[in-house]
Protein backbone atom coordinates (compact mmCIF):
# COMPACT_ATOMS: atom_id res chain seq x y z
CA UNK A 1 0.00 0.00 0.00
CA UNK A 2 1.34 3.04 -1.27
CA UNK A 3 1.96 6.55 1.44
CA UNK A 4 -0.15 8.45 -1.19
CA UNK A 5 -3.06 6.03 -0.91
CA UNK A 6 -2.71 5.63 3.43
CA UNK A 7 -2.58 9.21 3.08
CA UNK A 8 -5.57 9.61 1.05
CA UNK A 9 -7.79 7.59 3.03
CA UNK A 10 -7.04 9.37 6.09
CA UNK A 11 -7.75 12.36 5.05
CA UNK A 12 -10.91 10.66 3.73
CA UNK A 13 -11.60 8.92 6.85
CA UNK A 14 -11.29 12.80 8.60
CA UNK A 15 -13.77 13.76 6.16
CA UNK A 16 -16.26 11.67 7.06
CA UNK A 17 -15.70 11.73 10.72
CA UNK A 18 -16.17 15.36 10.79
CA UNK A 19 -19.25 15.36 8.15
CA UNK A 20 -20.96 13.11 11.43
CA UNK A 21 -19.29 14.56 14.10
CA UNK A 22 -22.08 16.79 16.39
CA UNK A 23 -21.62 20.69 16.53
CA UNK A 24 -20.56 21.80 20.12
CA UNK A 25 -22.46 25.04 21.00
CA UNK A 26 -21.08 26.95 24.30
CA UNK A 27 -23.58 28.86 26.70
CA UNK A 28 -22.18 31.17 29.41
CA UNK A 29 -24.17 32.21 32.01
CA UNK A 30 -24.27 33.85 35.75
CA UNK A 31 -26.99 31.03 36.84
CA UNK A 32 -25.24 28.01 37.69
CA UNK A 33 -28.89 26.00 38.89
CA UNK A 34 -29.72 25.77 34.73
CA UNK A 35 -26.81 23.10 34.19
CA UNK A 36 -29.49 20.34 34.07
CA UNK A 37 -31.70 22.17 31.64
CA UNK A 38 -29.00 22.34 28.91
CA UNK A 39 -28.83 18.29 29.50
CA UNK A 40 -32.34 17.98 29.11
CA UNK A 41 -32.09 20.04 26.06
CA UNK A 42 -29.23 18.25 24.71
CA UNK A 43 -31.57 15.15 24.43
CA UNK A 44 -34.60 16.76 23.10
CA UNK A 45 -32.63 18.35 20.40
CA UNK A 46 -30.76 14.90 19.65
CA UNK A 47 -34.08 13.60 19.88
CA UNK A 48 -35.01 15.34 17.21
CA UNK A 49 -32.10 13.96 14.92
CA UNK A 50 -30.10 17.65 15.53
CA UNK A 51 -26.65 16.08 16.35
CA UNK A 52 -25.88 19.53 18.75
CA UNK A 53 -23.94 19.10 22.35
CA UNK A 54 -23.97 21.72 24.22
CA UNK A 55 -21.44 22.83 26.97
CA UNK A 56 -22.97 25.22 29.68
CA UNK A 57 -20.44 27.29 31.95
CA UNK A 58 -21.70 29.86 35.12
CA UNK A 59 -19.63 32.30 36.55
CA UNK A 60 -20.34 34.31 39.47
CA UNK A 61 -23.20 36.83 39.11
CA UNK A 62 -21.22 40.29 40.24
CA UNK A 63 -18.11 38.92 37.78
CA UNK A 64 -20.20 38.02 35.05
CA UNK A 65 -21.36 41.13 32.80
CA UNK A 66 -18.12 42.52 33.38
CA UNK A 67 -16.19 39.05 32.01
CA UNK A 68 -18.80 39.15 29.02
CA UNK A 69 -17.99 42.35 27.90
CA UNK A 70 -14.27 41.87 28.14
CA UNK A 71 -14.28 38.52 26.44
CA UNK A 72 -16.54 39.52 23.82
CA UNK A 73 -14.54 43.10 22.92
CA UNK A 74 -11.04 40.66 22.70
CA UNK A 75 -13.03 38.77 19.91
CA UNK A 76 -13.65 35.83 21.80
CA UNK A 77 -16.71 34.44 23.62
CA UNK A 78 -19.43 32.08 23.59
CA UNK A 79 -21.81 31.30 20.94
CA UNK A 80 -25.01 31.85 23.37
CA UNK A 81 -24.73 34.18 25.98
CA UNK A 82 -27.34 35.13 29.00
CA UNK A 83 -28.06 38.66 28.95
CA UNK A 84 -29.63 40.97 31.07
CA UNK A 85 -32.94 42.45 30.53
CA UNK A 86 -33.47 45.83 29.00
CA UNK A 87 -33.08 48.64 29.72
CA UNK A 88 -30.44 47.58 31.61
CA UNK A 89 -27.26 49.63 30.83
CA UNK A 90 -25.27 46.12 30.57
CA UNK A 91 -27.37 44.70 27.97
CA UNK A 92 -27.46 47.95 25.81
CA UNK A 93 -23.59 48.28 25.55
CA UNK A 94 -23.82 44.81 23.79
CA UNK A 95 -26.62 45.63 21.48
CA UNK A 96 -24.66 49.39 20.79
CA UNK A 97 -21.34 47.38 20.31
CA UNK A 98 -22.95 44.89 17.54
CA UNK A 99 -21.98 41.97 20.22
CA UNK A 100 -25.51 40.59 19.91
CA UNK A 101 -27.20 39.27 17.03
CA UNK A 102 -30.70 40.69 16.28
CA UNK A 103 -33.57 37.39 16.08
CA UNK A 104 -37.00 39.16 15.28
CA UNK A 105 -36.86 37.26 11.69
CA UNK A 106 -34.76 34.50 13.02
CA UNK A 107 -37.11 33.13 15.98
CA UNK A 108 -40.40 32.71 16.27
CA UNK A 109 -41.45 34.47 19.22
CA UNK A 110 -45.09 33.74 19.15
CA UNK A 111 -45.37 32.29 22.89
CA UNK A 112 -44.32 35.57 24.68
CA UNK A 113 -46.89 38.80 25.39
CA UNK A 114 -45.84 41.59 24.43
CA UNK A 115 -45.16 42.92 27.84
CA UNK A 116 -42.19 41.01 28.22
CA UNK A 117 -40.57 40.64 24.65
CA UNK A 118 -40.57 44.49 25.55
CA UNK A 119 -37.68 43.41 27.82
CA UNK A 120 -35.58 42.46 25.63
CA UNK A 121 -36.66 44.85 22.37
CA UNK A 122 -34.75 47.88 21.13
CA UNK A 123 -35.27 50.27 18.59
CA UNK A 124 -38.24 47.69 17.92
CA UNK A 125 -35.87 44.91 17.18
CA UNK A 126 -35.83 41.63 19.52
CA UNK A 127 -32.37 40.85 21.05
CA UNK A 128 -32.38 37.68 22.67
CA UNK A 129 -35.08 35.13 24.22
CA UNK A 130 -36.16 35.67 27.59
CA UNK A 131 -36.48 33.05 29.94
CA UNK A 132 -37.98 33.26 33.21
CA UNK A 133 -40.33 35.76 35.37
CA UNK A 134 -39.39 36.90 38.60
CA UNK A 135 -41.76 37.25 41.34
CA UNK A 136 -40.53 39.70 44.44
CA UNK A 137 -41.77 39.39 47.78
CA UNK A 138 -41.72 38.20 51.30
CA UNK A 139 -41.69 34.51 51.83
CA UNK A 140 -42.07 32.88 55.23
CA UNK A 141 -42.57 29.90 57.11
CA UNK A 142 -46.10 28.64 57.04
CA UNK A 143 -45.13 26.22 60.08
CA UNK A 144 -43.92 29.28 62.27
CA UNK A 145 -46.70 31.65 61.17
CA UNK A 146 -49.43 28.20 61.97
CA UNK A 147 -47.62 28.43 65.75
CA UNK A 148 -48.63 32.12 66.31
CA UNK A 149 -52.21 31.71 64.45
CA UNK A 150 -50.76 34.44 62.26
CA UNK A 151 -52.81 35.39 59.10
CA UNK A 152 -51.02 37.26 55.88
CA UNK A 153 -50.33 40.98 57.20
CA UNK A 154 -52.94 43.03 55.53
CA UNK A 155 -51.36 46.24 56.00
CA UNK A 156 -47.58 47.31 57.30
CA UNK A 157 -48.38 47.77 60.90
CA UNK A 158 -49.77 44.28 61.07
CA UNK A 159 -46.41 43.17 60.07
CA UNK A 160 -44.66 45.26 62.68
CA UNK A 161 -47.12 43.49 65.07
CA UNK A 162 -46.20 39.87 64.03
CA UNK A 163 -42.62 40.89 63.91
CA UNK A 164 -42.72 42.40 67.40
CA UNK A 165 -44.69 39.02 68.93
CA UNK A 166 -42.02 37.06 66.64
CA UNK A 167 -38.71 38.56 68.24
CA UNK A 168 -40.22 38.57 71.98
CA UNK A 169 -40.35 34.76 71.40
CA UNK A 170 -36.54 34.66 70.63
CA UNK A 171 -37.28 34.00 67.15
CA UNK A 172 -35.81 36.00 64.13
CA UNK A 173 -38.74 38.06 62.23
CA UNK A 174 -36.18 38.60 59.17
CA UNK A 175 -33.21 37.41 57.53
CA UNK A 176 -31.57 39.67 55.94
CA UNK A 177 -28.22 40.12 53.85
CA UNK A 178 -26.48 43.16 53.84
CA UNK A 179 -23.59 42.13 52.85
CA UNK A 180 -24.69 41.88 49.23
CA UNK A 181 -25.76 44.95 48.34
CA UNK A 182 -28.51 44.13 45.47
CA UNK A 183 -30.64 42.68 48.13
CA UNK A 184 -30.91 45.40 49.53
CA UNK A 185 -32.27 47.35 46.70
CA UNK A 186 -34.18 44.65 45.37
CA UNK A 187 -36.02 45.10 48.96
CA UNK A 188 -36.52 48.73 48.56
CA UNK A 189 -37.56 47.98 45.01
CA UNK A 190 -40.34 45.56 45.99
CA UNK A 191 -41.53 47.84 49.33
CA UNK A 192 -41.82 50.93 46.99
CA UNK A 193 -44.53 48.97 44.54
CA UNK A 194 -46.97 48.15 47.44
CA UNK A 195 -46.22 51.51 50.01
CA UNK A 196 -45.93 53.89 47.15
CA UNK A 197 -47.82 52.53 44.39
CA UNK A 198 -47.48 52.31 40.86
CA UNK A 199 -48.94 55.72 40.50
CA UNK A 200 -46.18 57.40 42.25
CA UNK A 201 -43.71 55.84 40.36
CA UNK A 202 -45.23 57.08 37.10
CA UNK A 203 -45.57 60.49 38.48
CA UNK A 204 -41.68 60.43 39.83
CA UNK A 205 -41.03 58.56 35.95
CA UNK A 206 -42.81 61.43 34.43
CA UNK A 207 -40.78 64.17 36.53
CA UNK A 208 -44.20 65.52 37.99
CA UNK A 209 -42.48 64.89 41.93
CA UNK A 210 -38.84 63.99 42.54
CA UNK A 211 -36.98 61.39 45.21
CA UNK A 212 -37.09 64.36 47.87
CA UNK A 213 -40.82 63.93 47.93
CA UNK A 214 -42.13 63.02 51.68
CA UNK A 215 -43.37 59.65 50.12
CA UNK A 216 -39.97 58.59 49.21
CA UNK A 217 -38.17 59.78 52.12
CA UNK A 218 -41.27 57.96 54.39
CA UNK A 219 -40.00 54.93 52.19
CA UNK A 220 -36.61 54.88 53.40
CA UNK A 221 -37.63 55.69 56.96
CA UNK A 222 -40.11 52.64 57.31
CA UNK A 223 -37.10 50.74 56.10
CA UNK A 224 -34.51 51.47 58.16
CA UNK A 225 -37.10 51.27 61.06
CA UNK A 226 -37.84 47.74 60.20
CA UNK A 227 -34.05 47.02 60.59
CA UNK A 228 -34.38 46.11 64.24
CA UNK A 229 -36.33 42.84 63.26
CA UNK A 230 -33.34 41.58 61.78
CA UNK A 231 -31.16 39.07 62.36
CA UNK A 232 -28.22 40.36 65.00
CA UNK A 233 -25.29 41.09 62.47
CA UNK A 234 -26.89 41.03 59.24
CA UNK A 235 -24.39 43.38 57.52
CA UNK A 236 -22.38 40.61 57.25
CA UNK A 237 -24.51 38.44 56.82
CA UNK A 238 -25.12 36.94 52.22
CA UNK A 239 -27.62 35.13 50.69
CA UNK A 240 -25.22 31.72 51.14
CA UNK A 241 -26.06 32.32 55.15
CA UNK A 242 -29.60 33.61 54.45
CA UNK A 243 -30.60 30.26 52.20
CA UNK A 244 -29.48 27.86 54.95
CA UNK A 245 -31.40 30.13 57.73
CA UNK A 246 -34.47 30.30 55.90
CA UNK A 247 -34.24 26.40 54.56
CA UNK A 248 -33.47 25.27 58.08
CA UNK A 249 -36.26 27.64 59.96
CA UNK A 250 -33.67 29.87 61.78
CA UNK A 251 -36.10 32.67 60.86
CA UNK A 252 -39.24 33.25 60.17
CA UNK A 253 -39.49 35.60 56.66
CA UNK A 254 -37.11 37.10 53.93
CA UNK A 255 -37.30 39.92 51.19
CA UNK A 256 -36.29 37.74 48.16
CA UNK A 257 -37.07 36.31 44.54
CA UNK A 258 -39.19 33.16 43.82
CA UNK A 259 -35.75 31.59 42.37
CA UNK A 260 -34.97 31.23 45.61
CA UNK A 261 -37.58 28.03 46.23
CA UNK A 262 -35.47 25.68 44.48
CA UNK A 263 -32.66 26.10 46.82
CA UNK A 264 -34.72 26.26 49.67
CA UNK A 265 -36.26 22.92 48.69
CA UNK A 266 -32.97 21.26 48.08
CA UNK A 267 -31.55 21.95 51.22
CA UNK A 268 -34.86 21.20 53.11
CA UNK A 269 -37.63 19.19 51.30
CA UNK A 270 -40.12 20.00 53.90
CA UNK A 271 -39.85 23.58 54.35
CA UNK A 272 -43.84 24.82 54.26
CA UNK A 273 -42.97 27.94 52.30
CA UNK A 274 -45.65 30.77 52.22
CA UNK A 275 -45.78 34.32 49.89
CA UNK A 276 -47.32 37.22 50.42
CA UNK A 277 -46.62 40.75 48.45
CA UNK A 278 -45.00 43.39 50.80
CA UNK A 279 -47.97 44.72 52.72
CA UNK A 280 -49.38 48.31 51.51
CA UNK A 281 -48.92 51.49 54.63
CA UNK A 282 -52.93 51.52 54.61
CA UNK A 283 -54.67 48.08 54.93
CA UNK A 284 -57.32 49.49 51.94
CA UNK A 285 -54.73 50.20 49.56
CA UNK A 286 -53.73 47.07 46.92
CA UNK A 287 -50.59 45.29 47.13
CA UNK A 288 -48.39 44.98 44.71
CA UNK A 289 -45.54 42.29 43.62
CA UNK A 290 -42.46 43.41 41.82
CA UNK A 291 -42.52 41.48 38.80
CA UNK A 292 -39.82 41.44 36.24
CA UNK A 293 -38.34 39.44 33.30
CA UNK A 294 -35.34 38.10 34.26
CA UNK A 295 -32.92 37.85 31.18
CA UNK A 296 -32.76 36.42 27.86
CA UNK A 297 -30.39 34.16 25.93
CA UNK A 298 -28.60 36.42 23.05
CA UNK A 299 -26.77 34.99 19.79
CA UNK A 300 -23.36 36.64 19.83
CA UNK A 301 -21.80 38.31 16.91
CA UNK A 302 -18.66 36.00 17.60
CA UNK A 303 -20.44 32.65 17.59
CA UNK A 304 -18.19 29.76 16.16
CA UNK A 305 -21.43 27.83 15.58
CA UNK A 306 -23.88 30.11 14.56
CA UNK A 307 -26.84 27.73 12.79
CA UNK A 308 -26.81 25.04 15.69
CA UNK A 309 -26.72 27.80 18.13
CA UNK A 310 -30.05 29.43 15.91
CA UNK A 311 -31.39 25.62 16.27
CA UNK A 312 -30.59 25.61 20.69
CA UNK A 313 -32.43 29.68 20.31
CA UNK A 314 -35.78 28.42 18.31
CA UNK A 315 -36.02 25.63 20.99
CA UNK A 316 -35.81 27.74 23.69
CA UNK A 317 -39.04 29.91 22.64
CA UNK A 318 -41.34 27.13 22.57
CA UNK A 319 -43.61 25.65 25.56
CA UNK A 320 -41.59 22.33 25.36
CA UNK A 321 -38.81 24.38 26.87
CA UNK A 322 -40.50 26.31 28.87
CA UNK A 323 -41.71 23.27 30.91
CA UNK A 324 -38.37 21.83 30.81
CA UNK A 325 -36.45 24.98 32.59
CA UNK A 326 -40.02 25.41 35.10
CA UNK A 327 -39.93 22.10 36.49
CA UNK A 328 -36.07 21.54 36.68
CA UNK A 329 -35.12 25.54 38.04
CA UNK A 330 -38.43 25.80 39.79
CA UNK A 331 -38.78 29.33 38.19
CA UNK A 332 -42.07 30.65 36.33
CA UNK A 333 -40.67 30.61 32.46
CA UNK A 334 -41.27 33.18 30.04
CA UNK A 335 -42.91 31.04 27.82
CA UNK A 336 -46.19 31.13 27.34
CA UNK A 337 -48.21 27.27 27.07
CA UNK A 338 -45.29 25.90 29.40
CA UNK A 339 -46.57 23.57 31.99
CA UNK A 340 -45.89 24.64 35.67
CA UNK A 341 -44.85 22.11 38.28
CA UNK A 342 -46.92 20.80 40.63
CA UNK A 343 -45.79 22.74 43.77
CA UNK A 344 -48.10 25.08 45.51
CA UNK A 345 -45.89 27.94 46.45
CA UNK A 346 -45.03 28.28 42.82
CA UNK A 347 -48.74 27.78 41.18
CA UNK A 348 -49.14 30.77 43.98
CA UNK A 349 -46.41 33.14 42.73
CA UNK A 350 -47.48 32.45 38.99
CA UNK A 351 -50.53 33.26 39.77
CA UNK A 352 -49.54 36.89 41.44
CA UNK A 353 -47.06 37.69 38.29
CA UNK A 354 -50.46 37.38 36.17
CA UNK A 355 -52.63 39.19 38.49
CA UNK A 356 -50.57 41.60 40.69
CA UNK A 357 -47.88 42.66 38.91
CA UNK A 358 -47.00 46.41 39.71
CA UNK A 359 -46.83 48.04 36.33
CA UNK A 360 -44.62 50.62 37.13
CA UNK A 361 -41.18 49.71 39.15
CA UNK A 362 -37.54 51.70 39.50
CA UNK A 363 -35.28 48.48 40.17
CA UNK A 364 -34.46 46.19 37.55
CA UNK A 365 -36.41 46.70 34.10
CA UNK A 366 -36.49 50.48 35.10
CA UNK A 367 -35.34 53.50 33.04
CA UNK A 368 -34.12 54.61 36.05
CA UNK A 369 -31.03 52.00 35.86
CA UNK A 370 -30.80 52.99 31.88
CA UNK A 371 -27.67 55.29 32.80
CA UNK A 372 -25.22 55.90 34.85
CA UNK A 373 -25.36 56.77 37.75
CA UNK A 374 -27.60 54.23 37.97
CA UNK A 375 -30.48 54.11 40.65
CA UNK A 376 -29.75 50.35 41.39
CA UNK A 377 -26.08 50.06 41.51
CA UNK A 378 -24.61 53.57 42.08
CA UNK A 379 -27.79 54.74 44.59
CA UNK A 380 -29.75 52.11 46.38
CA UNK A 381 -26.91 49.28 47.04
CA UNK A 382 -24.32 51.48 48.28
CA UNK A 383 -26.73 53.82 50.01
CA UNK A 384 -29.31 51.21 51.60
CA UNK A 385 -25.81 49.61 53.23
CA UNK A 386 -24.60 53.01 54.60
CA UNK A 387 -28.42 53.64 55.70
CA UNK A 388 -28.55 50.21 57.47
CA UNK A 389 -25.11 50.87 58.60
CA UNK A 390 -26.38 54.13 60.36
CA UNK A 391 -24.02 56.14 58.01
CA UNK A 392 -26.60 58.42 56.36
CA UNK A 393 -29.98 59.25 57.15
CA UNK A 394 -33.15 58.16 55.25
CA UNK A 395 -33.29 61.82 54.08
CA UNK A 396 -30.05 61.83 52.58
CA UNK A 397 -30.00 58.50 51.01
CA UNK A 398 -33.42 60.39 49.21
CA UNK A 399 -30.78 63.25 48.31
CA UNK A 400 -28.58 61.06 46.75
CA UNK A 401 -30.62 59.97 44.32
CA UNK A 402 -31.79 63.69 43.46
CA UNK A 403 -28.30 64.46 43.26
CA UNK A 404 -27.49 60.95 40.60
CA UNK A 405 -30.58 60.98 38.42
CA UNK A 406 -30.39 64.64 37.94
CA UNK A 407 -27.26 64.22 36.19
CA UNK A 408 -28.87 62.69 33.18
CA UNK A 409 -32.44 61.18 33.30
CA UNK A 410 -34.82 63.87 31.32
CA UNK A 411 -37.97 64.42 32.78
CA UNK A 412 -36.03 65.46 36.45
CA UNK A 413 -33.20 66.77 34.64
CA UNK A 414 -36.58 69.03 32.88
CA UNK A 415 -38.20 69.40 36.44
CA UNK A 416 -34.93 70.65 37.77
CA UNK A 417 -34.36 73.19 35.64
CA UNK A 418 -31.18 71.62 34.43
Amino acid sequence: MSKRFVLMLIVSLVFVVSMFAATTVEIWSWRTQDAQVWDEVQKVLKSQGKDINIEFMAFLPTEYDAKMLATLQGGNGPDIMYTRRLPGGRTKALIDSKLLVPLSDKVDFSYFSEAVQNNIMQDKVLYGVPFAVQVCGIFYNKDIFDKFGFNEPADWAELLSMCETLKKAGIDPFFMTAKEDWTLTMQHAMTGVSILGPAWIKRLAEGKIDFLDQDWVYLNTLLNDLKVYYQPGFSGNDTNDMNSAFAFEQAAMVFYGAWGVQLWKELNPDLNIGYFMVPPDWKGNQPYAYVYMDGAFGLTKLAKNPAAALEVLKFTATPEFGTIFANITMNIPAVGGAQMPDIAILQEVDQVAKTSASPYVYWVGSEFVANSPSLYSDVLSPGMQAMYAGVITPQELAQKAQDALSQWYPPLMKRLGK
